[in-house]
C-alpha cells in the first residue's frame, strides 16, 4: 500500500555509515514490531514446521523405558567397545567416523571412564 511504501521511504538507508548509532535522534530509530506492522510483501504466514510445534511442550530427545545399561547396549558403537578401547590404550591419536547418534562422543567418553583416563579429572 501506498502508506505502508512511505513508511518505509521514511527509514534512513545510509549504508555508508560503518556502526549504528546506539543513541539515535528522535524518530531515527524504528523497532522491529513497527517493520512487522508494514507486512511487507502481502499476508505473513508461518513456516509448516512452526505451526506444528508452537504451543506445545519442550521434548528432550526420545523417551525410553529401557535401563541405561540397555540404552548405550543398543547403540551402534557398543559392538566395537572392545577394539576401541584397545585402539584407545594403544594410540595416542585416534579418528572414529560413525553416523549421527552412534554413541562416538557419549560412549566414548565413558569407555575413557572406565578404562581410568579420568583419574587426572579430564580426559
Amino acid at each position: 500500500s501506498a502508506q505502508a511504501n512511505s513508511l518505509i521511504d521514511a527509514i534512513p538507508k545510509d549504508l555508508s555509515k560503518p556502526w549504528e548509532d546506539p543513541m539515535p535522534q528522535v524518530g531515527e530509530r524504528h523497532f522491529a514490531q513497527e517493520l512487522r506492522s508494514i507486512n511487507i510483501g502481502g499476508s505473513f504466514e508461518l513456516p509448516e514446521w512452526k505451526q506444528k510445534t508452537q504451543g506445545k511442550s519442550l521434548a528432550y530427545g526420545q523417551i525410553s523405558n529401557k535401563s541405561i545399561k540397555e540404552q548405550r547396549e543398543g547403540l551402534p558403537i557398543y559392538r566395537l567397545k572392545t577394539e576401541l578401547c584397545n585402539a584407545i590404550a594403544q594410540n595416542q591419536v585416534l579418528v572414529v567416523i560413525g553416523e549421527t547418534g552412534s554413541g562416538k562422543t557419549t560412549q566414548m567418553t565413558q569407555y575413557m571412564a572406565e578404562l581410568g583416563y579420568t583419574k587426572l579429572g579430564m580426559i
